[in-house]
């Protein structure tokens, strides 16, 4: 609370913002398309199909 929300923002932006544009520049995601985010255990992994349910 005595920050605020900036370390918050600051964490969203270096942990998926920048990998979504990396995903962007590089070609392999394209306008519009869905993406899926989960937590892996080195940090957010960004998906373009959902993870197969656990059966």
């Amino acid at each position: 609370p005595a920050y605020g929300a900036r370390p918050l923002k600051r964490v969203i932006q270096r942990n998926l913002q920048d990998q979504l544009a990396n995903l962007l520049l590089e070609g392999r995601i394209h306008d519009g398309e869905t993406l899926y985010v989960s937590a892996g255990t080195d940090g957010l992994v960004v998906r373009q199909q959902p993870m197969a349910a656990a059966a």
